[in-house]
């Protein structure tokens, strides 16, 4: 009997073998769910004498095999499972995002506490160089009637230190530590920056609702919360907008599991099954408005990064604004709204400040300014920063 299992046990793996091998060359099967990330294309093996004698061939034949195993998005997925669900660890990328685990599920990327932790590295001068450009950018929109609103994102390590894991902060607290944006902050209102102080007002709001400003599967803020920023934003432009965005209104604000970018990281971890991980969050579903004819909604501008694309989700899911442009991190493309789709309009045409395209870095990141659209029906412009 003994003999009979391990038989059936050794056929059977080597079975596996030939199925996985003729999976890689002639699928039969489907390869599975997408994996989510970036992935650098595996490059052919290079044949050569060269490259045979230095072994490079057979490191490029193993690196493509391993790129193109049968079932591969299979058994990533299962590594992934098996190191988060009984160790809790994540896997380490070389390219892309690279998520961190806190106790309770709740996950950062790992460039933002890097960045909570170290001191803003722009001097004095440069600060205030690129807070004039904007404040020019500012007075050239205006002189169109076209009001510019720059709105500064909170980060969630910085609004919720204490998930993330200690270790990661090598015994340095975020509060002891003084960001460009802390440093910026005086000189927007010395140099008259409209401005909406995102930090600020999350710090104000956790101290009577803790919970729900970021979900614990996201890296951005959460849609919860991005409505209450709206309404806020809207208080700021309506004033001086020829058309005012309309009042807006939820339908549903039920706890469920999260959904779209409240569920970034997770679906990035690539697991076999995430439920068990899927803390419900609050999701605030908008109520289409049909009391305002479309030509009388508003067109906004937004120049932003990835933090951008929430409150335009939501403003458009509430019928709430005219289609318009996005220039995402200014350069990286002008892309239609709603529908978030790359156009073929040339950034370099752009008319901006100076004949320039400026740029500002924050947190480590850097977003350029100076961006005017030619367009008399913009009704205003928002500049978004992290």
């Amino acid at each position: 009997m003994k003999s009979r299992f391990k038989l059936f046990l050794a056929v059977g793996f080597v079975g596996l073998l030939w199925f996985v091998g003729f999976q890689t060359f002639v699928p039969i099967l489907p390869v599975g769910a997408k994996l989510r990330g970036v992935t650098v294309e595996t490059p052919t093996p290079p044949l050569s004498l060269d490259a045979l004698l230095s072994g490079a061939t057979f490191r490029g034949v193993d690196t493509w095999f391993n790129s193109r195993v049968g079932l591969r998005n299979f058994w990533v997925r299962l590594d992934n499972h098996i190191n988060y669900a009984l160790f809790r660890e994540t896997a380490v990328r070389e390219q892309g995002t690279r998520v961190v685990a806190g106790p309770g599920d709740w996950l950062y990327e790992h460039h933002y506490i890097r960045n909570s932790v170290s001191p803003g590295q722009l001097t004095e001068s440069a600060l205030r160089a690129s807070i004039a450009r904007m404040r020019s950018v500012q007075d050239k929109l205006a002189a169109r009637s076209i009001p510019l609103l720059l709105v500064i994102a909170p980060s969630k390590v910085e609004i919720y230190p204490e998930h993330a894991p200690a270790v990661y902060f090598a015994g340095r607290r975020p509060a002891d530590f003084t960001t460009n944006v802390e440093r910026a902050r005086p000189l927007f209102k010395e140099y008259g920056i409209n401005l909406y102080d995102g930090p600020a007002r999350y710090r104000e709001w956790k101290k009577t609702m803790p919970d729900n400003l970021f979900s614990r599967a996201g890296t951005h803020w959460s849609y919860y919360s991005v409505y209450l920023v709206l309404n806020e934003l809207r208080a700021e432009l309506n004033p001086h907008l020829r058309h005012p965005i309309p009042e807006l209104k939820i339908k549903s604000l039920l706890p469920n599991a999260p959904r779209m970018e409240d569920s970034d990281l997770l679906s990035l971890m690539n697991l076999l099954h995430s439920t068990p991980y899927e803390h419900p969050t609050p999701f605030p579903e908008l109520v289409a408005q049909t009391t305002v004819p479309p030509d009388q909604l508003p067109r906004i501008l937004w120049v932003h990064d990835s933090f951008g694309w929430m409150p335009v989700n939501s403003l458009y899911s509430a019928n709430a604004v005219r289609p318009s442009e996005s220039l995402y991190y200014f350069s990286l493309g002008v892309y239609d709204l709603p529908g978030i789709k790359l156009n073929d309009r040339d950034v370099t045409k752009i008319d901006c400040s100076g004949g320039k395209v400026h740029s500002v870095e924050v947190n480590g990141r850097t977003i350029r300014a100076g961006a005017v659209l030619s367009n008399a029906n913009l009704n205003a412009t928002i500049f978004h920063l992290i």
